[in-house]
């Protein structure tokens, strides 16, 4: 199971392998969180002497920021956009994954490379069209996507990332390098992967979410909060987590942070609070796990309870 950087709610920038699992080094999927990309630069030459500096990637933007068919909408479809000034050559493809939290709290999308029938992938059986496009400066293409899933699948929700590969449609040359007997060129080609989710549903599905007591840490200038968080119910649970210091007592002070938050699994969020002029004394963690979403499309929403939790916290 490999594990990928996960930042932006829109697009997740990762490169996937299809090695056996491990960790990805990570450059922040989230938040809202936003934009974090892998770009993975290939050398299209390689010569004795390399000198040529990094070009920036070309993003493609996608929307929406994830789709849900089921046994009744097989077939969905979402827009791709080339805000460059470059022509992009794209190729569409499905991996199975979903977001976790490593052991420092950041969050990161887990791939599975070969699923197995123990695992609740759809990556096998929705497929995009077209799979290989080029989009020119300022084109926008509708890809469209459909499920056909097996005869006889149980009910439940099954996960898949549908990941949007752009290149340049022509390799860009660096400045020449001079090695003093001839001029080197180097050509680069930089790839920007962009990762959404797309599920599928067939049954009568619910959700929610369990939230433990939080665990607090205080460093030389932070408070540290981290949000335990198990989802519960047949369906990945989509809200947003709204965690709040606030002194004990009428008339105190208070500091807030917002997670947008999908747990498919089990999640463990990590939050950073400054503590800055915070002052001494008796405060409270307060968290609030809604899944109240208007970014969500509310066709494919799932209502689950509010659920809190608090735990002490003295500054000295």
């Amino acid at each position: 199971m490999s594990r990928l950087p996960s930042r932006h709610p829109v697009a997740r920038r990762a490169v996937v392998s299809p090695t056996r699992a491990r960790p990805l080094a990570l450059p922040m999927l989230e938040s809202a969180r936003v934009a974090r990309r892998l770009v993975v630069a290939t050398l299209a030459t390689m010569l004795a002497l390399l000198v040529a500096d990094a070009l920036p990637a070309q993003a493609i933007l996608v929307a929406p920021q994830g789709v849900v068919l089921d046994q009744r909408a097989r077939a969905g479809s979402v827009e791709l956009y080339n805000p460059g000034d470059r022509a992009s050559e794209i190729t569409l493809s499905t991996v199975y994954g979903y977001p976790v939290s490593t052991p420092e709290g950041e969050i990161t999308l887990s791939v599975v490379d070969r699923p197995d029938s123990t695992h609740n992938s759809a990556a096998g059986f929705i497929e995009a069209f077209p799979r290989r496009l080029v989009l020119q400066p300022g084109q926008r293409q509708t890809v469209r996507l459909l499920a056909r899933p097996p005869q006889g699948l149980a009910e439940g929700e099954y996960w898949a990332r549908l990941v949007v590969a752009a290149k340049d449609a022509a390799p860009r040359a660096t400045d020449s390098a001079s090695t003093g007997a001839s001029d080197v060129r180097i050509g680069l080609t930089l790839e920007v992967r962009t990762i959404i989710a797309v599920n599928y549903r067939t049954g009568t599905l619910r959700t929610g979410v369990a939230v433990e007591t939080p665990a607090v840490q205080l460093t030389r200038d932070s408070v540290i909060v981290r949000v335990p968080m198990t989802r519960t119910g047949s369906a990945a649970w989509i809200g947003a987590t709204r965690v709040r210091l606030e002194t004990e007592g009428p008339g105190g002070e208070s500091q807030e942070q917002l997670l947008q938050t999908a747990v498919y699994t089990t999640l463990a969020p990590r939050l950073a609070f400054p503590r800055g002029a915070m002052p001494s004394g008796r405060w409270r963690v307060k968290v609030i796990a809604s899944s109240e979403r208007p970014d969500v499309v509310q066709s494919t929403y799932l209502r689950a309870a509010t659920v809190t939790a608090d735990a002490p916290l003295v500054l000295p």
